[in-house]
């Protein structure tokens, strides 16, 4: 249910109600995963879920949600965005972590994800296609499959990018690496064709980190970067959509301003779960403030703010601490993991990833995977030390 639920992101566009609660497919199959976990392990004797170095930043950032819920004006409205944003991916980490200590669970986690986005990118290529064929591509709001707004297509699909990406690179089989070309040729151009400019310098930025850390590829993607950089400036849809890079800065220097005064206004706790409301040149309505970081702090407080920092933090160090003790077999997960959300940090500076049903859920699960990968890498340097200490051998 886990590797469902990993491959079925998207479909929190299903919607109905049990009564008069509403619900989505991803949230029924979220819950599944958990119910199923914890009643397995409440029969193998297990009574509280595995510990982590996260759990208090955890703790306290699911307590800022809980008071963003008291503070905001819909308190009906900001519970179901707690429990959606909060409480079922957190959710979803403590399961992932206990499940992904399994090198091979990890592989088919990657593998439902790979699946679940590719098919994803297929319906919104396919979209795009047909627009395309009737010249009614609108470059400022692409055409989408499922869902209503082309940014959070691109930011669902960068961490499979990042993914797709570590396969190729480090990936140990043809085979693995052959499944990284064909989900990398499908989740990358449904990417390009959401014309998303954070999402370009989002990539720029893992372009920068593979020639960092993938010293064999370093000329091959200099020479392929040059390359790609010089066929875009043919394409006029692209050129046309980067044309519109002043008046985005714009934009978003008037909407970063309106959300710091209202935080200025309400500095500890913010404005509560969906309380941020901005008339975008008076007629556009913004539900969030296009910047991740001032997301947080608005939505759920100076608390919130500081408690996803310190996770995503943790998370890089951890991840990049471990990477050169890290098995072959391991690294693309891990380097896809933490290309993802080094993408998400990057598009962070002009939108707002997590903030959606499916991204909070895609963060928790690259969080397990960096977690579970680089606590195995530690585990297994740590055995081999006390293998080679004299004392042990004494």
């Amino acid at each position: 249910m886990l590797y469902v639920t990993v491959g079925a992101l998207p479909l929190y566009v299903v919607r109905w109600h049990y009564g008069p609660l509403p619900t989505t497919l991803l949230e029924t199959l979220v819950i599944i995963t958990v119910v199923l976990y914890v009643v397995a392990r409440w029969r193998d004797g297990v009574r509280r879920p595995l510990s982590t170095p996260y759990d208090i930043p955890i703790v306290l950032l699911l307590v800022a949600g809980a008071i963003s819920v008291v503070v905001a004006k819909d308190h009906r409205g900001a519970l179901g965005l707690y429990r959606a944003y909060f409480i079922e991916p957190v959710a979803v980490f403590y399961v992932a972590v206990d499940l992904l200590r399994e090198a091979d669970r990890r592989y088919r986690l990657v593998l439902s994800f790979a699946a679940g986005s590719s098919i994803f990118a297929i319906l919104n290529l396919a979209v795009f296609a047909q627009a395309f064929v009737q010249h009614n591509v609108n470059v400022g709001a692409a055409p989408t499959a499922l869902y209503t707004d082309a940014n959070p297509v691109a930011m669902y699909l960068e961490p499979a990018v990042a993914l797709a990406a570590g396969m190729i690179l480090f990936g140990g089989t043809r085979r693995l690496k052959l499944i990284g070309v064909g989900w990398l040729a499908l989740a990358g151009s449904a990417f390009l064709v959401m014309f998303s400019k954070g999402g370009y310098l989002a990539i720029a930025a893992l372009v920068l980190v593979a020639i960092v850390t993938a010293p064999r590829w370093r000329l091959f993607l200099v020479g392929a970067t040059v390359l790609a950089t010089a066929g875009a400036t043919q394409i006029p849809l692209v050129m046309q959509r980067l044309a519109t890079i002043p008046p985005s800065l714009n934009g978003r220097e008037a909407i970063f301003g309106a959300t710091i005064d209202m935080i200025r206004s309400h500095p500890i706790f913010g404005l509560g779960l969906g309380g941020f409301t901005y008339q975008f040149r008076g007629v556009i309505p913004e539900i969030y403030p296009h910047n991740i970081w001032l997301t947080f702090w608005v939505e759920i407080g100076l608390l919130g703010v500081a408690a996803f920092a310190a996770i995503f933090l943790m998370l890089q160090w951890e991840g990049w601490r471990a990477w050169p003790s890290v098995e072959p077999t391991q690294r693309p997960w891990l380097w896809g993991a933490l290309g993802g959300l080094i993408l998400w940090f990057v598009h962070g500076l002009v939108d707002s990833p997590y903030w959606k049903n499916d991204m909070s859920v895609e963060f928790w699960v690259m969080a397990a995977l960096i977690f579970t990968v680089a606590r195995s890498a530690l585990q297994v340097t740590g055995r081999r030390g006390v293998q080679a200490s004299p004392q042990a051998r004494d």
